[in-house]
């Protein structure tokens, strides 16, 4: 039998049957006579305080994480489709969840933030968070059941307009009209402008070098841009509504960075080859099923390319052939392999891999002599190849919420690293390379079974004070 939801004002939520005055808001704790503080004492943390215990994260670490991040995508989804029932957007929403050992949720309180809400809009909220819960027990069963808070956003929020100003920047329609010295522009700021076509009022300043045409509604990149500002060297179409067959760009030699995230493409379109000497493309945040290396090794001086969140399973082979690419942001993609040829980008300095699902990170990747950034964290790594010994001029190696139980023994070759993240993986042993590190600066050695939230009270305290004494800073 569908579950019925009746709302009533104050915030108290009943679902017939299900979980009467489960889900309520934080303030009505006192009303609705329900102690928090007795909730606590029957539900332990995720994460055990002291040193020696475990709570769910210790006992469960990478499935636990893997769990977490599911939830999260799938509470966007629940989200964007039921996104015409929020009744304002950009809610923030607080919850401390207590979870039975089934899974079920014993209670959930709420705070919403952000804006000022009436009592029927907090009821509609309150309503649809109760409804996931309802739905979406937690997947881990346990043998006492936990608590576990978070917090997150309902919908987009919606942005106070960002003005850009100083010398040579007008960042109003109005102000480029009026303006009588066109001559003295340089940057033209008209971001967040609600604008539907490129504005002809940009075609009069001779020495503009900085367009900036980002988070408005344009669904075309004209040719004109590039074919009639001899001047313009970088220009930003961020977060627009521009499809495949609307991006014009003429043959030039003078346009260097050209941002196109958060549009309608799902190819790198193919008129991006005429700027000559661009060195840095962002196609990040669009949707994309291909990447056509062809294409971006007509461009010689691509030296930064931003592929983050874009969608991609699968990275080329041919990736080898952007021999200029000094960093790569691959953040936030499906990947669960690198291929061997990324080891022949000879210039990579910097490389993000972050938020994928890599098992592994090729031995290739040690021939990139270059390489001083290495951003693997939220992936599930588990060592590191031999390899390794050879990026000496690495400097920060962010391998956190990965499945390490050792620290990879390779890393002590790492003679340039200054600094380390390990946080949140199942490091179960101390890594006692760190005390003949002398370069290292700064490691994250948090969230890991090895000690529990008071780390100082571990065995391995004086271990941690040693390295702080040698101006290490040690993040626990």
């Amino acid at each position: 039998m569908k579950a019925l939801f009746l709302f009533v004002l104050f915030g108290l939520l009943t679902l017939p049957g299900l979980a009467q005055d489960r889900i309520v808001l934080l303030r009505d704790t006192t009303r609705l006579h329900l102690s928090v503080a007795e909730l606590a004492k029957k539900y332990p943390l995720a994460f055990a305080r002291v040193a020696g215990e475990k709570g769910i994260f210790e006992r469960h670490g990478r499935l636990f994480m893997d769990t977490i991040n599911a939830i999260h995508q799938r509470f966007f989804t629940f989200i964007e489709r039921n996104k015409k029932r929020l009744p304002v957007l950009g809610i923030m929403i607080q919850t401390d969840e207590f979870i039975r050992p089934d899974g079920t949720y014993d209670r959930v309180f709420c705070e919403f933030s952000g804006k000022e809400l009436t009592d029927q809009q907090e009821g509609q909220l309150l309503q649809l968070v109760a409804e996931w819960y309802g739905q979406h027990p937690f997947p881990i069963k346990t043998s006492t059941g936990f608590r576990w808070g978070g917090a997150t956003v309902l919908g987009n929020i919606p942005q106070k307009r960002t003005v850009r100003r100083g010398k040579g920047i007008i960042s109003t329609l109005e102000d480029a009209e009026k303006t009588t010295r066109p001559d003295t522009v340089t940057m033209l700021a008209f971001n967040q402008l609600d604008l539907t076509s490129v504005p002809e009022v940009v075609y009069r300043f001779p020495k503009l070098d900085e367009l900036d045409l980002s988070k408005n509604s344009l669904h075309e990149l004209p040719a004109r841009l590039t074919a009639d500002i001899p001047t313009l060297t970088r220009l930003s179409v961020l977060y627009n509504a521009i499809p495949n067959d609307s991006v014009f760009i003429t043959r030039n030699k003078h346009l260097v960075s050209l941002n196109l995230q958060g549009n309608k493409l799902t190819k790198i379109p193919p008129s991006i080859r005429q700027n000559r000497r661009l060195e840095s493309l962002w196609m990040g945040n669009n949707k994309l099923t291909e990447l056509d290396i062809k294409t971006l090794r007509r461009l010689r001086r691509l030296s930064d390319l931003n592929l983050y969140h874009v969608g991609l399973t699968q990275l080329p082979k041919t990736i080898g052939r952007l021999k200029h690419v000094r960093v790569l942001d691959l953040y936030y993609n499906n990947f669960t392999s690198l291929p061997s040829q990324i080891g022949r980008m000879k210039r990579l300095e910097q490389l993000a891999v972050a938020h994928n699902g890599l098992h592994n990170l090729p031995a290739s990747l040690g021939k990139l002599r270059r390489l001083s950034v290495l951003f693997a964290h939220h992936n599930r790594i588990s060592q590191l190849p031999a390899e390794f010994e050879r990026l000496t001029n690495l400097h920060v190696l962010d391998l956190g919420y990965n499945w390490f139980s050792v620290a990879p023994p390779v890393i002590k070759s790492m003679s340039s690293l200054e600094e380390l993240s390990l946080n949140n993986n199942e490091l179960k042993a101390f890594p006692d390379m760190l005390r003949s590190m002398k370069g290292l600066k700064k490691v994250y050695l948090g969230s890991n079974p090895l000690f529990g939230q008071e780390a100082l009270s571990s065995p391995y305290g004086p271990l941690i004070k040693e390295l702080e004494a040698s101006k290490m800073e040690v993040l626990y």
